[in-house]
């Protein structure tokens, strides 16, 4: 049962994007009638299900990237099961190995993740009947009770996708570590192969920034519920018009932190696929030319743009610590500047461009990654050619691709287009709105009075879902590679295998 509806990635995403697009919607409508609607049930309604559905639908879109992964996991995973099957069969005698914790737990994460937002769903459905019915003690009680839930959905749900990346790093670390050994092992009759340490494949730094971010995310918005139950208990009226609210500010903001480190950690697990893609090209080279005895063309250089994506992450963190810092100085001295800086305008613009500088790192990661396995799978078939051919003492060569010069033709740049959109929107959310209400409010006009400002919301999740619409689809694509690499590395192993037996 589960497998089918790992299957059903794409309607997911779909699915999520959709409600992101209704949000959007009704963020429109409201403002368009928010003279008539001001006061009225519709208004408390339409507030709350602003909240629910973008939370809903961007839950649901990091669903369909997570489960893209498990499918992209399986096919990886699968392939290295054929291969070792067949090479068993030829007398090689090979370690199984065992898939470490995250490799097992990764999609329990995910499932997890999304039924914690789904349940924050269902109490904020109640926190709309409190706030119809009046009832001001119900309706902040099951605020307090949503934010906490909210935030460990989302560090499960983007932890699950990390840690999805980790086991893909794992599995195609050992395939081009092991497949071109066992190839050669094969040819020469040789059957005792030194064993692998999977472990030497995962970088232990990226592990511990990965789990850091999932503690940070999970843990951020529990102080803030309680803040705000205390405050509201001893004053009964909420908390963020008042210098104590800046204590839930500074971990309202704790919370994006957490998910810039995740987004920072998944930045580097994509540059280490695109690390092994890269030597199992070199690798599979390496060993068409020992055994077929055959010049084999040099690949070409690493993308200049890999390197880029090492700046984007790290300037999309670094801003992320440097405007948390700015907050908590700004909590030191509350007293002096509230009321002064105008911080508060200025937080959702912060993030905004934090965010857009991790987004648009990740998306030319996996720019790279889908031309890597472009080229991998021009290269794959003729190199088992060729050592299938020399296994049959046959001395018929087929020509290796030659090193592409225009690498970037063979990317799907209407993705990465779609993230660039994306983060242009998120920007512009925030940012004009943001210069706007920081106008009206030093001529003295009433935060009410600035109806644009209930765009905000809508216009930032709709950006952020088109930037996880855009990169679930760039796993879509990577599904297709990778199930043609385990047709053609099965095969050809199985190839191998068997004109080897058949010359013995």
């Amino acid at each position: 049962m589960m497998e089918n509806i790992f299957k059903r990635y794409k309607e997911i995403l779909f699915f999520g994007f959709s409600l992101v697009l209704i949000s959007l919607g009704l963020g429109i409508w409201r403002t368009i009638n928010e003279a008539t609607i001001q006061g009225t049930v519709v208004e408390i309604v339409l507030k709350r299900f602003l909240e629910i559905i973008p939370l809903l639908g961007l839950g649901f879109l990091k669903l369909g990237i997570g489960f893209a992964i498990v499918t992209i996991v399986k096919s990886i995973k699968s392939t290295g099961e054929n291969a070792t099957g067949s090479f068993k069969k030829a007398g090689l005698k090979l370690e199984d190995y065992k898939a470490p914790f995250f490799a097992k737990s990764f999609p329990i994460m995910l499932i997890a993740g999304i039924l914690f937002e789904l349940v924050a769903a269902v109490i904020m459905i109640f926190w709309i009947i409190a706030g119809v019915n009046g009832n001001e003690f119900a309706n902040h009680i099951y605020e307090i009770i949503t934010v906490p839930i909210e935030g460990l959905g989302v560090a499960l749900l983007i932890g699950g996708i990390a840690f999805g990346l980790t086991t893909i790093v794992l599995n195609l670390g050992i395939q081009v570590n092991e497949l071109p050994k066992r190839l050669k092992a094969l040819v020469k009759g040789e059957k005792d192969l030194e064993g692998l340490q999977p472990r030497s494949l995962i970088p232990r730094w990226t592990k511990i920034v990965t789990i850091t971010g999932m503690i940070v995310t999970a843990s951020a918005l529990i102080p803030v519920a309680i803040i705000r139950a205390v405050h509201y208990a001893v004053n009964y009226s909420p908390t963020y018009e008042t210098p104590v609210g800046l204590n839930a500010l500074l971990w309202d903001t704790w919370i994006f932190l957490g998910i810039a480190i995740l987004l920072f950690a998944i930045s580097y697990w994509l540059l280490r696929i695109i690390k092994w893609l890269r030597r199992q090209r070199t690798q599979l080279g390496k060993t068409v030319e020992e055994i077929a005895e055959m010049e084999v063309p040099t690949i070409e250089n690493p993308l200049k743009i890999t390197t880029a994506v090492h700046s984007f992450a790290t300037a999309g963190l670094m801003w992320m610590f440097i405007f948390f810092f700015v907050i908590a100085i700004y909590q030191a001295f509350q007293e002096t500047l509230l009321g002064v800086i105008p911080l508060k305008m200025l937080i959702k613009p912060g993030r905004a461009i934090s965010l857009a500088l991790l987004f648009i790192g990740i998306g030319l990661a996996l720019l790279t990654i889908v031309v890597n396995l472009n080229l991998t799978a021009f290269m794959l078939p003729s190199s088992f050619s060729n050592i299938v051919n020399a296994i049959k003492k046959d001395d018929t060569r087929v020509e290796l691709p030659q090193a592409s010069d225009k690498p970037l033709k063979l990317s799907p740049m209407k993705l990465f287009i779609g993230i660039l959109i994306g983060s242009v929107i998120v920007l512009l959310g925030t940012l004009p709105l943001a210069i706007l209400r920081i106008s009206y409010q030093f001529q003295g006009l009433t935060q009410s009075q600035l109806t644009v400002e209930h765009l905000i919301g809508p216009i930032v999740s709709t950006g952020v879902g088109l930037i996880f619409l855009m990169i679930g689809l760039f796993f879509s694509t990577i599904v297709g590679f990778v199930k043609a690499r385990k047709a053609i590395i099965s095969e050809g192993v199985e190839s191998c295998v068997y004109y080897s037996t058949e010359k013995k």
